[in-house]
């Protein structure tokens, strides 16, 4: 396997410019803080920027937990991986990183200086370290399962190669960890968004009840209690419901929401 790395200090913009040295080098597979992606896409891992501190993000990131390390080197193993990618903050995080896939040595080890100019690098480091902001090599949606309740967003990027364009998406969020804080959303604000974007519909009659819960990937799961106008589409309506609800959860809050379930418990009838 022909393996790089990139290598610079925290927050110069690795992840920004590694899909760029990966396709000038010909590298199909990338590994940066925890994930291994290819082809904007996840192929495999765990994002070392969900973790609760900095110590248990750079565990992750080098892949000290035997489980995660053994799913990455599966995922490489099942997909014929030849070419690939490291990204650190150092000769010896790389190399480190290297061991435990077992794709070691590195063949080559690129510096961020190499590839990026001296503005780029204050201006990465700026955004880091001022907003708290990273950088994530895949498209926003590709982040949902691995990112819910955490504010993301897209960042497109426009290049030309042999004289065509090509639009790259990569995505700027937060991890938990920034010293900027984190957040939480208190369960009656999750209840008045339902009930506000529930009665915006003229068929919806009142809510009677909203119920949540949150699976262990951090997923919201809704059900909603309502009374109906009579005479209405009630399977349509009901249906139309719940996907305003979900699109107002997730754009409000950054939470995915897995489902919505809106159960019509009567239905009133209007005297006028």
């Amino acid at each position: 396997m022909k393996v790089y790395a990139l290598v610079g200090k925290s927050g110069t913009g690795k992840s920004h410019h590694s899909m760029w040295v990966a396709r000038e080098h010909g590298l199909d597979y990338i590994v940066d803080d925890g994930l291994l992606i290819s082809d904007n896409r996840i192929i495999a891992g765990k994002s070392a920027k969900r973790e609760p501190n900095k110590v248990a993000s750079v565990r992750c990131a080098v892949f000290s937990d035997p489980d995660h390390a053994a799913q990455v080197r599966q995922a490489l193993k099942e997909n014929e991986a030849e070419t690939l990618l490291l990204i650190g903050t150092s000769e010896k995080m790389v190399n480190r990183i290297a061991e435990e896939l077992q794709v070691a040595p590195i063949d080559r080890i690129i510096r961020i200086e190499e590839v990026a100019t001296e503005e780029e690098i204050q201006t990465a480091y700026e955004m880091r370290n001022k907003q708290g902001k990273h950088v994530i090599p895949v498209p926003t949606f590709e982040l949902k399962r691995q990112f819910s309740g955490y504010f993301t967003d897209p960042l497109m990027l426009l290049f030309k190669k042999k004289g065509q364009t090509i639009m790259e998406e990569k995505t700027v969020m937060r991890p938990s960890y920034s010293y900027l804080g984190d957040f939480k959303i208190a369960p009656k604000a999750i209840a008045d968004i339902c009930t506000y974007e529930a009665l915006q519909f003229p068929a919806v009659h009142k809510v009677l009840k909203v119920k949540n819960s949150v699976t262990s990937g951090g997923w919201l799961m809704l059900e909603l209690d309502v009374s109906m106008k009579f005479p209405c589409r009630v399977s349509e309506q009901a249906e139309a419901v719940a996907k305003r609800i979900k699109e107002a959860i997730e754009d409000f809050t950054a939470v995915t929401v897995r489902h919505v379930h809106v159960n019509v418990k009567d239905l009133h009838l209007d005297k006028h």
